[in-house]
């Protein structure tokens, strides 16, 4: 290391003692690292011209005064540590009066430039960020075998001169032969420049074209880097909209434009792709114009459906500007991207190209030609386009699942979706802050790197989902999870409950409500669970009792057996509800939404003051309180309907305005998931959480179709993913149900005096109770009907009691993606990880085995003194 120092042999002071107080100065004010090598005194007296010694003599005063530290055998480097009389900087030196007369100079425009590297994103577990390819797909062994081969022949010629600034020539030819191939571009090796990526080549047409006054055309909504390098060249604006066959031609501006910039394979946001029909008609305008095409051919290479579409560049080589890039495929890390430019442009663009930065690594470029050129490259975009094809699909199935009639547009091809969530979810801006509070990353418009200059709709609702990052499971958690955040985000007022109540004894109403799933000593057992010993019992789990909500948020009605059919959701469940004033609710075809736009017992208690009954063949609908009946209408007659509507606003004085009685589209239901599924809790799984908690839960809180008993506390959980008989119908069990703040309400008197999620994860490590089915095969359920689950073993049905704890301290972790918490001493052994396993002797390739998130993103967990 050269330190500049300069001695002033003028001065009354000595050598050494300038050598000290400008090496002391440097230490204080961070010039010289803390901990750094310092220079040998051999160097340092050559450096200065002056004898050994006084520099040895410079060191010995530092050390003394422990701002440097001599270490035996290594040398001398500044201290870790400041003594504390100089802990504190000196102030930087400020400019006199004088000097500070004449104001520096600003920017002559303020210069945007959009943040893909936000610090906010660290702190997420499922972060959907768009255009992110798989870290874990990358191909390191073989660019690493590359990266080797380049180093091994004319490495260090390479790296030691200037190359081409339009690139290395063997790369170029790699890429126009990919081009021609996968894009049907035929091009010379003149016409392609090498980019430091897209962005890189939007400043370079810009420089190329526009200036102050000059006109840029861009899509509305744009993606954000365009439109910032465009004002920033002083060009004005022309924003042209786009819908579901790309840019509108029809709009394009009449005045001259210098350059319209497009993309048209997947249409940055909203994931469109141009029409033929379109991509004809901006050619022609552009030729009748005279305005260069800018097309960024962004996600190109990941098409799922059909074949893709010619570029515009096959098209209109004389008028077309092609960017390419391999940050999609390979990563953005990589920083190499290309420009397929009309043969006139060549010798400007390549001057420009040079002016900006006089080329990109030879490293990196000599790589990637080999692995062009040997197919490696083809062979990993087959590859990987088949695993974001699975990642597509789980976010399609997951959106379905948990919000199910929102808008999707971008599955076709690309790395990302745009999604319209459906009524009931808020707006972009504020569903963004609440998923992140979630620990979930989604984007709105502005935050996604888009924008879209006249506030439309599209930009106030639509929402950008990345999947290219994120495993299958990971996919199905964080949609999960975004929204329960969602529904909880309704819940402000449970999140002060306690989470472990003192045991108390509830009188709850028999005509409404089941038994206590804890069942007194004085109580007699349920026929179907004789009292006689426990080896004599059967093991065959039954249907205790069936429900079904006609109005949703109202009464429960009981049945004594139910007709299933094979992909429908459960007979007249939820087939009515309130939608609440103002909510965005057509009432004459009424699809699914979120809870939070309906009257129910989560927010309105006051419906616990009375018992319903709706008739669903006649349409008779009943309201009483006690014995007394308050309202006997018919839900098919209009009058019918408004006289209840005004009830419910009598009743619920919290609504401010009229609620309004809807039914739900054919086949349509509002449950609280939109997909067809049926609900089933096990009692004993009830009766397990009562016995740890010390107080009674009411099945009814969690508003289920089935309870069955019989069975082993959580061994429902066993059951996702197979095929169980109940009655005659065959049923897969799907998914577990994660329980959100309604059942915090006591269904009899709509109090909300339990945490049941809070307790629930405080004491597993999730808030899962429960299990959603789908029907397989139609078939009558009866109360009584038998369980069948195949291949259900007797270590599966009779459990053993778990292990009391050792004596020595147990250590868990807990998986920050899905709450699934690792115990050392159990270990994992269906994995291979025998009991006492140390967490850290784990391998580092391990997942979390019920959401997939890396072994890096598990914390320890502490679990607080009883």
């Amino acid at each position: 290391m050269q330190i500049p120092l300069l001695l002033d042999r003028s001065r009354p002071a000595t050598l050494a003692l300038q050598i000290v107080e400008q090496l002391r100065d440097a230490i204080v004010q961070g010039r010289i690292a803390p901990g750094a090598r310092m220079p040998s005194s051999r160097r340092l007296a050559h450096q200065l011209d002056v004898s050994r010694n006084t520099v040895v003599r410079a060191y010995e005063v530092l050390t003394i005064e422990s701002y440097v530290e001599a270490r035996p055998a290594s040398g001398i480097f500044a201290a870790t540590r400041l003594p504390e009389s100089q802990l504190r900087r000196p102030p930087p030196p400020v400019p006199s009066p004088e000097a500070a007369r004449v104001p520096m100079p600003l920017p002559q425009a303020p210069i945007r430039a959009q943040d893909l590297v936000a610090k906010a994103r660290n702190r997420l577990v499922h972060d959907f960020f768009p255009g992110r390819p798989s870290a874990a797909l990358f191909p390191l062994k073989t660019w690493r075998r590359l990266i080797q081969a380049s180093l091994s022949h004319g490495g260090a010629a390479g790296l030691s001169q200037y190359s081409d600034p339009a690139g290395l020539a063997v790369l170029r030819t790699a890429i126009a032969s990919h081009v021609a191939t996968a894009r049907g571009i035929v091009a010379d090796v003149s016409r392609i420049v090498v980019t430091g990526g897209v962005q890189e080549g939007i400043n370079l047409a810009a420089r190329l074209f526009l200036g102050p006054g000059t006109i840029a055309a861009i899509e509305n909504p744009c993606y954000q880097g365009a439109r910032y390098a465009f004002e920033a060249c002083g060009a004005q604006l022309a924003a042209v909209p786009v819908d579901g066959d790309g840019i509108v031609t029809d709009a394009l501006p009449r005045a001259p434009a210098a350059l319209i910039y497009v993309t048209p394979s997947h249409q940055y946001p909203t994931g469109h792709v141009m029409s033929l029909d379109r991509r004809h008609a901006l050619i022609a305008w552009a030729r009748e114009h005279g305005c260069y095409i800018l097309e960024d051919d962004y996600d190109s290479d990941f098409c799922y459906e059909g074949s893709p579409l010619p570029s515009l560049a096959a098209l209109a080589p004389d008028c077309t500007l092609h960017l390419g890039t391999f940050s999609k495929s390979l990563g953005a890390g990589l920083r190499l991207g290309y420009v397929v430019v009309p043969e006139p442009l060549t010798a400007a663009a390549r001057s420009a190209k040079a002016l900006l930065n006089n080329g990109n690594s030879w490293l990196d470029q000599a790589a990637l030609a080999e692995m062009i050129r040997s197919g490696s490259y083809a062979a990993h975009l087959a590859r990987i386009r088949v695993r974001y094809k699975e990642s597509r699909d789980s976010l399609l199935l997951a959106l379905r699942r948990q919000f199910g009639s929102g808008e999707v547009s971008g599955a076709a091809t690309g790395l990302h979706l745009f999604w319209k969530p459906p009524p009931g979810v808020p707006d972009a801006r504020v569903l963004e802050e609440i998923a992140r509070r979630a620990r979930v990353g989604i984007y709105s418009l502005p935050s996604g790197g888009a924008c879209d200059v006249t506030d439309s709709e599209t930009a106030r609702r639509g929402v950008i989902l990345g999947y290219a990052a994120l495993l299958p499971r990971q996919i199905e958690q964080g949609i999960a999870r975004l929204s329960e955040a969602i529904d909880e985000a309704l819940e402000l007022p449970s999140q002060h409950l306690p989470a472990a109540p003192t045991a108390t004894s509830h009188h709850l109403a028999l005509r409404f409500a089941h038994q206590p799933a804890l069942r007194p000593s004085s109580l007699p057992r349920a026929s179907s669970r004789p009292d006689e010993p426990a080896e004599s019992r059967l093991p065959m789990p039954i249907v205790s009792s069936i429900y079904r909500y006609p109005i949703k948020g109202l009464s429960p009605q009981r049945l004594d057996h139910v007709v299933l059919q094979a992909g429908q959701t459960f007979p007249q469940d939820r087939l009515f509800a309130l939608a609440r004033p103002r909510s965005p609710i057509d009432a004459h075809i009424a699809k699914w939404a979120k809870k939070g736009l309906f009257v129910m017992l989560m927010l309105d208690e006051a419906l616990a003051e009375v018992r319903t009954h709706l008739d669903v063949e006649t349409l008779d609908f009943t309201i009483q309180q006690g014995n007394r009946q308050l309202l006997a209408v018919n839900l098919a007659s209009e009058k019918g309907r408004f006289e209840v509507e005004a009830f419910f606003q009598r009743l619920v004085p919290t609504l401010n305005g009229t609620p309004r009685l809807v039914r739900a589209e054919t086949g349509g239901h509002f449950m609280d998931k939109p997909d067809n599924v049926v609900s089933l809790i096990n009692l004993a799984t009830v009766r397990a959480l009562e016995a740890q908690w010390g107080f009674e839960v009411d099945p009814l809180r969690f508003r289920a179709n089935l309870y069955i008993d019989g069975a082993e506390p959580w061994e429902e959980f066993d059951w996702i993913g197979r095929d169980i008989v109940i009655g005659d119908a065959v049923m897969r069990v799907d998914r577990r149900n994660g329980r959100c703040g309604a059942t915090n309400v006591n269904p009899v008197t709509g109090r909300r005096d339990l945490d049941i999620p809070g307790s629930l994860r405080a004491a597993f490590g999730h808030k899962d109770l429960g299990v959603y089915l789908m029907t397989r095969k139609s078939g009558a359920i009866a109360i009584g009907a038998t369980v069948t689950v195949p291949q259900r073993s007797a270590q599966t049905a009779h459990r053993p009691l778990p292990p009391p704890p050792p004596p020595t301290p147990e250590r868990r972790f807990m998986c920050r993606g899905c709450y699934f918490i690792y115990e050392e001493h159990r270990g994992l052994p269906q994995q291979g990880l025998p009991p006492g396993t140390a967490f850290a002797d784990i391998p580092d390739t391990w997942r979390c085995p019920d959401c997939g998130t890396d072994k890096s993103n598990f914390r320890p967990l502490v679990l607080s003194a009883a």
